[in-house]
């Protein structure tokens, strides 16, 4: 199949907040009970100099404990959590735990209203946005009915710092959340392409395979017939042949077909995919349909990759398939093959009348795709003297996507 599309960025500071967070779900769930700590710390010491005296301790050790015990679940159950934050504020509001004196109450409070709507807009329909509003202006109007002069400018200066912040941190949870859905979409894409690819190439191995075999099978079945009555043994060699290739187009076509059917994960045995080691059995293939290949070989071969010779082997493939089933009159074919520094050029070419009527070329198109997957070209043309030439040309380091 095909392989994962990646991406080399490098990682950020959220890439490795989030992989910290896969490695350790828990302690990031803590992470606000820790985030208290600090400004707890302070607190104690400062209270313990006599900076300041905390009021009603018992009870702001009591709502800290509502606050901030039910943030641990903010992940899984955000708008339930946002809920229970009702209820330390039915506590603090009544006895008056804000400002001075109730830093304990007043901290937890913030860490825990960050938070909780942090990932309620984050992790829930954005309906839920208006939900989270209505509680919070409830309990800011509860708290300036209790304890703010009832004017208009009381109750302005009560609202418009806790709209801020709360605009705030909802603006900072959709930015997250709309750059999460874009990663998204683009994990989507990727995957979406990569399986377009996959069905394409697993269309041109099945054309590739079924094309050639069918067309060798078709040219010995008509020499086999002509040759029945006059020459029983030929007969007997041409179907033996048809045998032998039927086979082998069975076992490959199983061997594409088997990537389809496993499941991910799943180990598939198969053969290896046919490379320039294959191209004398597939030339031998052909001169027993009837049509006479020669083979020319120059320079020095080198190390070429399995795609790279694959890309060849389906050029000569099809060249030759094309041969046997669209030239007529007197014929033969050559293949060249010539060993660069650069690269490796290999060229087909063919006598015989071209039949015009030789249906759609989406063979040659498949070369030509196979060819630019690796940064070479295929051109394919009749020749002015008649017959056929098709031209691939492959730098050595053919960067293959496959």
């Amino acid at each position: 199949m095909a392989e994962a599309v990646t991406f080399s960025r490098k990682r950020g500071l959220w890439q490795r907040m989030w992989e910290f967070d896969s490695r350790h779900p828990l302690l990031w769930d803590l992470f606000p009970i820790v985030l208290y700590a600090v400004p707890a710390a302070t607190a104690t010491v400062a209270s313990a100099a006599g900076a300041f005296q905390q009021r009603y301790p018992a009870m702001q050790a009591l709502v800290v404990v509502l606050l901030l015990v039910p943030t641990v679940w903010r992940r899984r159950y955000p708008f339930a959590v946002t809920l229970s934050q009702l209820v330390p504020v039915a506590i603090t509001t009544p006895l008056g735990l804000t400002g001075a004196g109730a830093e304990f109450a007043d901290s937890a409070g913030a860490i825990a209203f960050t938070v909780v709507l942090y990932n309620l807009v984050l992790r829930r329909p954005l309906r839920f946005i208006w939900w989270a509003a209505l509680i919070s202006a409830a309990t800011a109007g509860f708290d300036w009915w209790l304890r703010y002069e009832h004017s208009v400018m009381g109750f302005v200066a009560l609202f418009a710092p806790t709209a801020f912040y709360f605009g705030f941190v909802v603006a900072v949870a959709l930015l997250v959340r709309t750059r999460r859905d874009f990663q998204r979409s683009e994990r989507e894409q990727a995957a979406r392409e990569a399986v377009a690819e996959e069905r394409t190439r697993i269309a041109r191995e099945m054309h590739d395979i079924i094309g050639h075999n069918l067309a060798v099978i078709n040219a010995l079945a008509d020499g086999g017939a002509y040759a029945a009555a006059a020459a029983p043994e030929r007969a007997k060699e041409a179907l033996e042949v048809i045998g032998k290739t039927s086979r082998e187009a069975l076992g490959e076509l199983r061997r594409v077909l088997s990537v389809l059917k496993a499941e991910d994960g799943d180990e598939v045995a198969m053969a290896p995919q046919p490379g320039l080691a294959d191209l004398e059995a597939l030339v031998e293939r052909v001169r027993e349909a009837g049509l006479p290949v020669t083979v020319r070989t120059s320079g020095e071969r080198g190390e070429l990759s399995e795609n790279l010779q694959l890309a060849v082997y389906r050029t000569v493939q099809e060249s030759l398939t094309n041969v046997l089933k669209h030239a007529t009159g007197p014929r033969w074919a050559e293949v060249r093959l010539d060993y660069g520094d650069e690269g490796l050029d290999v060229v087909v070419s063919n006598t015989g009348d071209r039949v015009e009527a030789a249906g759609t070329q989406r063979g040659l198109a498949g070369l030509g795709e196979r060819a630019a997957a690796f940064g070479g070209t295929m051109v394919a043309g009749p020749e002015a003297g008649g017959g056929w030439r098709v031209v691939l040309r492959l730098p050595r380091e053919g960067k293959g996507r496959r």
